[in-house]
């Protein structure tokens, strides 16, 4: 006799990418002998800074971190990291060494959360932050994040009538996808906003590097460790996957704490390691990351501008936000360069409703690869195009 599985409710509620695998599409690619190029998945770069790689290089076989090491890394977190020097933070009791984002998202919101709850989050935005509420079994409720305000939140307007049993607002910047900034003053004004209602604002600080001397993030402000929860990966920055920290509300890191430690959570030393050497050469590291970020996104971007796209993208993330010259919808426009082109993107409804319209393109491919990729754009754009012009 068969069991009969069903899967729970909570889950029906995750968001899901509407590109999927295209294993149909990419079987056809294949037979035409045309190899995919992936502008869609962000992939971990180790940064190209001589000192740093010779000293991971040197780590053997991964073992358990030890509690020296774990704590050598909060310390470095709290000294060295060029956002956080001024915020004065209890390494030991206001940081907590995580498995990256997306998992200390998820359980923030199982320690904070309670059935019927409320957590707010951007759309456009990242898809997790609905994710993280759903499994909690609270209610995502979005606010919307608008081209003509350069994607800023407007925190008068969410908090105009804000829902008694809201318990947490994510945020994001610089933000993904579009790549939006936002200053110190930007901060220093939600926490004002905020001031009478018992809401943790979380900030996804995925691209803030440690070694970025101008970088704005909200423990930045006076007084602000007992007010708000940084989430931070050393994926983006240190090309460490699947390790970051979490920095601020000391109950909040507490509990992040006590559901890593009854997970069995344990980086091991070379994981530990990295980090530790990352946080050693980390304005080396940011300026390298910076500079090859440049070089690419000045290839795309001024590829993709002659073929009349609109370009937006802010000079910290691995992302270019386009949206190109056509009619219909983004995710129609996704399958058909990837069926015509072998060109694999983000639509922008993957990242909410406001995305309607746009594309994300990473960067993480090598020059060549992005210069083969417009080479292929170029040569189907009379595909798409409101007003092809042959010749150009």
């Amino acid at each position: 006799m068969r069991m009969i599985v069903t899967k729970a409710e909570r889950l029906w509620k995750i968001p899901q990418s509407v590109m999927g695998n295209m294993a149909f599409s990419r079987k056809r690619l294949e037979a035409r002998n045309v190899e995919v190029i992936d502008l869609e998945r962000f992939v971990p770069e180790v940064p190209d800074v001589r000192p740093f790689k010779e000293k991971i290089e040197k780590f053997g076989v991964p073992s358990t971190a030890g509690p020296e090491s774990l704590s050598r890394l909060r310390e470095l977190v709290a000294r060295r990291h060029q956002s956080l020097k001024t915020a004065e933070l209890d390494p030991e009791h206001e940081i907590v060494i995580t498995p990256g984002i997306y998992l200390t998202a998820t359980l923030v919101s199982l320690g904070l959360v309670n059935p019927g709850d409320l957590a707010a989050y951007p759309d456009p935005g990242m898809p997790y932050f609905r994710t993280a509420t759903a499994l909690a079994d609270g209610i995502p409720r979005k606010y919307q994040l608008l081209e003509s305000n350069d994607y800023i939140m407007n925190i008068t307007s969410l908090l105009a009538s804000p829902h008694k049993r809201m318990k947490i607002l994510f945020l994001n910047y610089p933000h993904n996808p579009t790549g939006a900034s936002v200053d110190f003053y930007f901060y220093r004004e939600m926490f004002k906003a905020l001031r009478f209602s018992h809401i943790l604002p979380v900030a996804d600080c995925a691209h803030i590097h440690p070694g970025n001397p101008d970088a704005a993030g909200p423990l930045q402000v006076k007084n602000a460790s007992g007010k708000v929860l940084e989430l931070h990966t050393f994926s983006t920055t240190l090309g460490l996957p699947g390790l970051g920290f979490a920095a601020g509300h000391k109950d909040v890191v507490a509990i992040i704490q006590s559901l890593l430690d009854s997970q069995g959570f344990a980086p091991d030393e070379r994981q530990v390691g990295w980090a530790i050497a990352g946080f050693e050469h980390a304005e080396e590291i940011f300026y390298a990351r910076m500079e090859t970020l440049r070089r690419r996104r000045e290839i795309l971007s001024e590829g993709l501008k002659h073929l009349e796209w609109r370009v937006r993208g802010g000079g910290l993330l691995p992302f270019l936000w386009v949206r190109p010259p056509v009619h219909g919808t983004s995710i129609n426009f996704a399958r058909r360069i990837f069926v015509k082109a072998g060109i694999k993107v983000s639509p922008g409804t993957d990242f909410g409703e406001n995305g309607e319209g746009w594309l994300r393109l990473t960067l993480s491919p090598g020059e060549g690869e992005l210069k083969e990729a417009l080479e292929r754009l170029s040569g189907h754009s009379r595909i798409w195009q409101r007003k092809f012009k042959p010749g150009e």
